[in-house]
C-alpha cells in the first residue's frame, strides 16, 4: 500500500483515528513535562595493592613473619580477578533488594572503568527518583564495596596489612537527570500510539467492508401490496365461476362461453350469463 492510499484511508476514517491520536499527544506531553524523572550519581574507586614487607623489614622485625599473609588474590597473576569478584557480588539480586528495603534506588551498575587498562578501577552508577536518592544509593554502594572487598580477602584469615583497599577517586557529586530515559519512554509512547491509531482504522475499515457485503433487502411499496391483494381476490372470484351457455334472442343457437373472467393484466371484468327471452306464440 502506497503512502497516498494510507493517507486516504486515514482521512476516510478520521473519526476513528482522531481519539487515538489525541490520546497519544496527551501522553507525550505528560511524559515530557510531568512524568517522574530519573537521576544518576556516579562514583569511581581504585583498588590499591597492599604494601608487603621487604626482606630487610622481615629481618629487622621478626614478628612480621608471624603475621598471616594468606590472601588468595595476592597469589593470582590476574590483577582484574578481584575486580570481577566485586562486580559479581555487588550485582547480585540480593543487593538490589536490600537497597530497595532501605528506601534507595534499585537500579545501578557496577563495572570496570573504561579508562583503566589493568581493571583496577571500578565505576558505580546509581539511579534514583531524585538527585538525593541517587547520591545516597551511590554512597551505599561504595560502603558495600569496601565491606565486600574486605570480606572476600579474609577467607583464609589474612591480616589487614595483606589486603587490597578501595579508594574513592571521583564522585558522587550531585545527581544529574538521565535524559535518555525520558527519551526512551517518549519513543515507546509514540510507537504505542501509532499502533493504536492503525488498529482503530483497521477495525473501522473492516466494519465498513462488512456493511458493504451485507445483502440489501428491499421492502415492497404499499401500492404494490394493495394491487397484489386485489389481484388475488379477483382471481379467486374467477375460479369460483363455472362455464355457462348464452343463447341469443331469436336464434336458437347456443354459444358456449368457457371461463369468461377477469384477466390479471388487462383488468377485464367477467360478463354474467344471460338467457334469451321465451319464444312468442
Amino acid at each position: 500500500m502506497d503512502p497516498i492510499s494510507v493517507l486516504r484511508t486515514l482521512w476516510r476514517h478520521k473519526w476513528a483515528a482522531l481519539p487515538m491520536a489525541l490520546l497519544t499527544i496527551f501522553a507525550c506531553v505528560y511524559v515530557m513535562f510531568f512524568a517522574q524523572r530519573t537521576y544518576e550519581a556516579t562514583m569511581t574507586y581504585a583498588l590499591l595493592s597492599p604494601k608487603l614487607p621487604t626482606e630487610a623489614e622481615l629481618q629487622a622485625k621478626p614478628e612480621l613473619s608471624a603475621v598471616n599473609g594468606d590472601n588468595p588474590y595476592l597469589r593470582s597473576g590476574d590483577r582484574a580477578l578481584l575486580a570481577q569478584v566485586l562486580i559479581t557480588k555487588l550485582g547480585a539480586q540480593e543487593t538490589a533488594q536490600q537497597l530497595k528495603s532501605q528506601g534507595l534506588g534499585g537500579e545501578y551498575t557496577v563495572g570496570q572503568s573504561l579508562s583503566s587498562g589493568s581493571g583496577m578501577l571500578l565505576q558505580l552508577s546509581a539511579s534514583g527518583n531524585s538527585p538525593g536518592q541517587a547520591v545516597d544509593t551511590a554512597m551505599e554502594l561504595g560502603r558495600r564495596l569496601n565491606a565486600t572487598l574486605h570480606q572476600v580477602q579474609i577467607i583464609n584469615g589474612a591480616d589487614d596489612s595483606y589486603l587490597y583497599s578501595a579508594l574513592a577517586i571521583d564522585g558522587p557529586g550531585q545527581g544529574s537527570e538521565i535524559f535518555t530515559s525520558r527519551l526512551r519512554t517518549l519513543i515507546i509512547v509514540v510507537v504505542a500510539g501509532a499502533l493504536l491509531v492503525f488498529v482503530s482504522v483497521s477495525v473501522a475499515r473492516s466494519v465498513e467492508l462488512a456493511r458493504a457485503r451485507r445483502p440489501v433487502v428491499e421492502k415492497p411499496a404499499k401500492h404494490v401490496v394493495r394491487d397484489d391483494a386485489k389481484t388475488a381476490t379477483l382471481s379467486g372470484s374467477r375460479s369460483g365461476r363455472g362455464t355457462g351457455s348464452v343463447r341469443q334472442a331469436g336464434s336458437g343457437e347456443k354459444v358456449e362461453e368457457a371461463g369468461v373472467g377477469l384477466d390479471r393484466e388487462s383488468h377485464m371484468v367477467t360478463v354474467p350469463d344471460r338467457e334469451s327471452p321465451p319464444p312468442r306464440r
